[in-house]
């Protein structure tokens, strides 16, 4: 009987060492999955870290080139060496590049409210000059943008919207009843949708400060035949295609390529030649990983810009 047994009580023995052995190889390969993976995570950490640090410096370039600038001259335009776009330079292990955009070009949504509280008649027709040139509703538009950005709580009517309207929605919030910080920030607002505001980009702005004035030689034609009524559309754009080829100065240069009525419409308080306000789009690669920043810069004489808020792209 025993020596019938030890063949069985072998193979059984031989089994259990080769199922241990695999055990311990699958054991030994994850181990060294995991030590390969969290070496890859770590490696990954670092590259982000020297990415956003490789972006942080390309903004801090745009601030520099931008504060040269304006020690060289007071006229800002699509000519100048800051707004052309930078390719993709070298850097170590990787590569970074971006563009500097102007953003008093287009129609600053803060102007709607004034300094003192009160509607801005002025900008309120522009914008809805504005918004009629773009296809879309002045009458649906305009009201809840003004009560989002007053500071009351009473809805204008017809079409206004405050507290009451927005905690009634999904998901409920309040009216910000303060300026808006962004153009991103519309989609809160009622009536605008992703649509709305993705067509309102390239001729809005919510710069920090109301009262400012549009470059003209950023405008775009929409913008310009907005903040001059007697200009129809088809004139803002030749003259649009004027001013690229020979930027404007001062308002006599303007002037000069305008009509009598619409000469008699050009308000310096409005109209301008200079911007402050500029947005710093970057992107920068480090070993495998790739990260884009975009920053509102604002310039104050030749002083090196401030950074008036940065965010992911």
């Amino acid at each position: 009987m025993m020596y019938r047994s030890l063949p069985r009580q072998s193979g059984i023995a031989i089994v259990t060492a080769v199922a241990v052995a695999a055990l311990v190889a699958a054991l030994a390969g994850f181990m060294a999955f995991r030590h390969s993976l969290w070496l890859r995570q770590v490696e990954n950490q670092h590259d982000l870290a020297q990415a956003r640090g490789v972006a942080r410096a390309a903004i801090d370039l745009s601030r520099l080139t931008l504060r040269d600038d304006a020690r060289q001259n007071k006229v800002d335009h699509a000519q100048e060496a800051w707004a052309i776009p930078i390719p993709n330079l070298p850097v170590e292990q990787g590569n970074a590049g971006g563009k500097i955009s102007d953003l008093q070009g287009r129609f600053n949504l803060n102007n709607l409210i004034a300094s003192n509280g009160q509607v801005s008649m002025l900008d309120k027709e522009a914008y809805e000059r504005l918004l009629k040139a773009l296809g879309l509703s002045p009458e649906t538009l305009v009201p809840p943008l003004l009560d989002w950005l007053d500071a009351d709580s009473e809805p204008r009517y017809p079409g206004g919207a405050e507290d009451r309207e927005y905690l009634a929605g999904n998901p409920p919030h309040r009216a910000a009843n303060r300026p808006l910080f962004d153009i991103d920030e519309l989609r809160q607002v009622q009536g605008y949708s992703d649509e709305i505001v993705a067509r309102l980009a390239p001729f809005v702005s919510a710069l920090p400060q109301a009262g400012t004035q549009v470059n003209v030689n950023f405008a775009p034609p929409e913008v310009l035949s907005a903040l001059l009524p007697s200009l129809d559309l088809a004139s803002a754009q030749a003259l649009a295609r004027r001013r690229d080829a020979k930027p404007f100065s001062n308002d006599s240069e303007f002037k000069d390529e305008l009509s009598g009525q619409v000469q008699a419409e050009v308000d310096p308080t409005r109209l301008g030649y200079e911007s402050r306000y500029f947005l710093a789009d970057v992107d920068a690669r480090f070993g495998r990983v790739t990260v884009a920043y975009r920053a509102m810069l604002e310039r104050n004489g030749d002083q090196i810009p401030r950074v008036v808020w940065m965010r992911r792209r």
